[in-house]
C-alpha cells in the first residue's frame, strides 16, 4: 500500500506546486477558526523553527516535504495575523457615541434602503483633535450632491461594528475590520461642506470622480433598470438597482453578472486583446514588424487597468485583475496562458495580499469554478481539439460544428461551474436557482457578443463624446438580459431554500474536489467518496428551536408542526430576513400558542438582557446572540462568543 501510495506520489510530481495555495490556505483558515487571539509571535516563531528543522533534516525527503507543508501553512497564518495587527492599530468605538465630526469622504455608496452611506477618513472633532480609523455613515436626510475627496461636517452618531447575530453566521465586524472600517453609524443632522486641509486632489479621489463622471452619463443615456444594470458592470455600484430586479438575478441564477468579477475582466481583456490583433493584422507592414500577441497584451493589461480603477478596485475586482494579469504576463513569456499553474499562482498571490479574502464567498465560488473548468479543460481538451481540427469538412460544415461547439460548451461550462459552485451557494446563502443553466445559455451569447463588446467600445470613445450609440446597444442588450431573469425568475419553483451544511461537510467537499482536480491519476477519484462524505453531511443539519438576537429583543421560536418559525412583538425585520433565510424556513404569520419543547417551560427570555436556561443566566450583551436546540430532553446553547471567541474585530 505505501508503495503504491509513493508510486502515485512521483507520478504526480509535475503537480505538486499546484498544493502551494492550498497549504497557504490552510494557515489562513486555522487563524481564523481559532476561538481567541494567539500571541503575534507565535507565527513568526513557528516559521523559525520550521525552517531550521527543515534545514537540518534536508537529507530525509519526507520529513523535508512534511516540514515545508507545515511551514506554508505557517506562512499563512503569520500573513493573516499580521494584517489583521495592522488593522488592530485603531480600536473600534465600545459604545454608542454622539459626536461632531469633520472629515474627507473616502468613499461614496447608498446603504440597503437606498439612503446615501459615506466612508470618513482623516476626521477631527469640535475641538481640532484628530479621530483615528474610518466611519461608514448612513445619511438621514437627502443626498446633499457631494463627491468623493470632498471634506465635510456633521453630527454622527458612532457604533462598535456591527455584531454577527447568529453562531455561523455572516460576519459584518469582520468583514468591515478589514476594509479598514473601525466604526459606523449614522448622520441625525445636514451634512455640510467645508474646505479641506490639503485641497490637492489625490489618485482614490481622481478615479471616484471619474467613476462618479462615467455613471453619469450613463444615467443620461439609458433607462433606469439598464442604466442600474451598466453601472453596476461598468462602475461597480448595485445600489441603484431596485429590489425586484435583483432578486429576478439571484433567483434565475444570473445574479454573479452583477458583480465585477472574473467574467468581466476576462472577457473585456480578451476582446481588446482579439481586437488589437485585428488591427495589426489589417496593417500588414506593422503585422510583419511587430509581435501582434504581445502588443495585445501589453494594451489588455492596460485596459484591465483601468477597468479595475474605473469600477471602485473592489476586492472580486481586483482578484480578477490578478488573474488575468498572469495570464497576459503568461502570454507575455510565451508560456501557456490558461494552465492549472497559472491559477495557482493567482490563488497564491491573492491569498498574499489579501488573507482575509479566504473567508468570503467571492473568493470561494470563483476559484472553485476556474478550478473546475481548467480540470475540465485538462482533461478533455485533446479531445475538443480533435473534433474540431477535421479537415474533411466544408465551410458550412466547419461553420455549423462551431456553433454547436459553442452552445454545447457554455451548457457543459455552466454545469461544471455551477457544480463547482453549489456546495459555497448552499453554505453561504442558504439559495440555490435551479433554472442557472437555462439562464445562462440564453443570456450568454447576448453578453459575450452584445453587452462586453460594445461595453468596451463605449469606455473607448467616452473621452471623444461618441458614446451614446454604444451605449444604447448595450442598454439594448441588458433590456434582452433584464426581461429574461424576470421570465425565468417567474417560472415554478425558479429558487428553493436549502440549509447549510456544517463547516466540517464543506471542508470535506473542498479538499474532495481539490484532490479530484488537482492531480492527473486515477486515484484523483478518491476525492469523489470524500466529497460524497461532505455532501452527506447535510442530514446533520437541525434547525434551532429558540434564536435570540444580541439584545434579547428579536426572538424566534420553531412549530415542529409546519417547520415555521414565530417571531415575539417587536422584532427587527433585518434579523427576521437573515434568519428565515439562514434557516430555510418560513415566518408563523398566526398568534397562536406553538408548542415547543424548550419554550417556555425550560427557558425563561428576560426581554433587553437575556435569558434563564436551567436556572443559569445568559446575558445576550455579551454574548451576542444564541441558538438554543432540544438535545435528549435539555437544551444545548450555542452562542456567536462561543463561535468565534473574542479577536481583534469584535472586541
Amino acid at each position: 500500500m505505501w508503495l503504491q501510495l509513493k508510486s502515485c506520489f512521483l507520478y504526480e510530481r509535475t503537480r505538486w506546486f499546484l498544493w502551494v495555495p492550498v497549504f497557504f490556505a490552510l494557515g489562513i483558515g486555522i487563524y481564523f477558526a481559532l476561538p481567541s487571539e494567539p500571541p503575534l509571535w507565535c507565527a513568526p516563531a513557528a516559521v523559525l523553527l520550521l525552517l531550521t528543522a527543515a534545514v537540518l533534516f534536508r537529507r530525509f525527503p519526507v520529513v523535508r516535504t512534511v516540514l515545508l507543508l507545515f511551514l506554508l501553512s505557517s506562512a499563512g497564518f503569520a500573513d493573516v495575523q499580521l494584517r489583521a495587527f495592522y488593522f488592530d492599530r485603531v480600536p473600534s468605538p465600545s459604545e454608542n457615541v454622539k459626536m461632531y465630526l469633520t472629515g474627507r469622504i473616502d468613499m461614496l455608496d447608498t446603504n440597503y434602503r437606498g439612503r446615501p452611506r459615506m466612508v470618513l477618513g482623516e476626521m477631527s472633532d469640535f475641538e481640532g483633535e484628530p479621530v483615528p480609523g474610518r466611519y461608514r455613515l448612513s445619511t438621514i436626510h437627502k443626498d446633499p450632491g457631494l463627491k468623493t475627496g470632498d471634506c465635510v461636517e456633521m453630527i454622527a452618531v458612532v457604533s462598535p461594528l456591527y455584531a454577527p447575530s447568529l453562531p455561523g453566521g455572516y460576519q459584518f465586524d469582520r468583514k468591515l475590520f478589514f476594509d479598514g472600517i473601525t466604526g459606523t453609524g449614522y448622520v441625525p443632522s445636514e451634512v455640510l461642506p467645508v474646505d479641506c486641509p490639503s485641497p490637492r486632489p489625490r489618485f482614490f479621489d481622481r478615479a471616484a470622480g471619474l467613476r462618479q463622471s462615467i455613471a453619469a452619463r450613463i444615467y443620461k443615456i439609458l433607462p433606469p433598470d439598464e442604466a442600474a444594470v451598466a453601472v453596476a458592470i461598468v462602475a461597480g455600484d448595485q445600489t441603484k438597482i431596485s429590489r425586484p430586479l435583483i432578486n429576478a438575478y439571484r433567483d434565475s441564477g444570473l445574479a454573479h453578472f452583477l458583480s465585477i468579477s472574473g467574467l468581466h475582466m476576462s472577457m473585456l481583456a480578451g476582446l481588446m486583446f482579439f481586437l488589437v490583433r485585428l488591427l495589426i493584422a489589417c496593417i500588414p507592414p506593422l503585422a510583419l514588424r511587430c509581435n501582434s500577441k504581445k502588443v495585445a497584451a501589453v494594451l489588455s493589461i492596460f485596459i484591465s487597468a483601468v477597468y479595475l480603477v474605473i469600477s471602485g478596485a473592489a476586492i472580486p475586482a481586483q482578484r480578477a485583475f490578478i488573474m488575468t494579469l498572469v495570464v497576459l504576463l503568461a502570454v507575455l513569456a510565451e508560456r501557456q496562458a490558461i494552465s492549472m499553474r497559472t491559477l495557482a499562482w493567482s490563488a497564491l498571490i491573492v491569498l498574499l495580499l489579501t488573507p482575509e479574502a479566504l473567508a468570503g464567498a467571492s473568493f470561494q465560488m470563483s476559484f472553485a469554478a476556474v478550478t473546475a473548468l481548467v480540470a475540465f479543460y485538462e482533461k478533455f481538451a485533446g479531445r475538443l481539439n480533435h473534433f474540431l481540427g477535421d479537415e474533411k469538412l466544408s465551410l458550412p460544415g466547419r461553420i455549423l460544428r462551431g456553433l454547436v461547439v459553442y452552445f454545447v460548451g457554455v451548457l457543459i461550462a455552466d454545469l461544471v461551474a455551477s457544480l463547482a459552485t453549489l456546495p459555497f451557494a448552499v453554505y453561504h446563502f442558504n439559495r440555490v436557482a435551479l433554472y442557472t443553466s437555462l439562464t445562462n445559455m440564453a443570456s450568454g451569447p447576448v453578453i459575450g457578443f452584445v453587452i462586453m463588446p460594445f461595453v468596451l467600445i463605449s469606455l473607448l470613445v467616452m473621452p471623444f463624446g461618441l458614446e451614446a450609440l454604444p451605449l444604447e446597444i448595450v442598454g439594448f442588450g441588458l433590456s434582452l438580459v433584464n426581461r429574461l431573469t424576470t421570465g425565468v425568475a417567474a417560472l415554478p419553483h425558479a429558487a428553493a431554500g436549502v440549509l447549510s451544511m456544517p463547516l466540517w461537510g464543506l471542508l470535506l467537499i473542498v479538499f474532495g474536489g481539490l484532490w479530484l482536480c488537482l492531480w492527473r491519476g486515477r486515484w484523483r477519484l478518491w476525492g469523489l467518496a470524500v466529497a460524497v462524505v461532505g455532501i452527506l453531511s447535510i442530514g446533520a443539519v437541525d434547525r434551532p428551536e429558540v434564536v435570540i438576537d444580541s439584545e434579547a429583543k428579536t426572538i424566534a421560536v420553531l412549530n415542529r408542526n409546519n417547520g415555521k418559525y414565530h417571531f415575539m412583538p417587536g422584532a427587527s425585520r433585518w434579523d427576521k430576513q437573515n434568519w428565515l433565510t439562514r434557516f430555510a424556513a418560513e415566518e408563523e404569520k398566526e398568534k397562536r400558542n406553538i408548542y415547543n419543547p424548550l419554550y417556555p417551560e425550560r427557558v425563561e427570555i428576560v426581554p433587553g438582557k437575556g435569558f434563564f436556561a436551567d436556572g443559569i443566566f445568559y446575558d445576550m450583551r455579551q454574548e451576542l446572540g444564541a441558538v438554543l436546540y432540544d438535545v435528549n430532553g435539555r437544551p444545548e446553547i450555542r452562542t456567536v462568543r462561543d463561535a468565534i471567541g473574542r479577536r481583534p474585530w469584535n472586541r
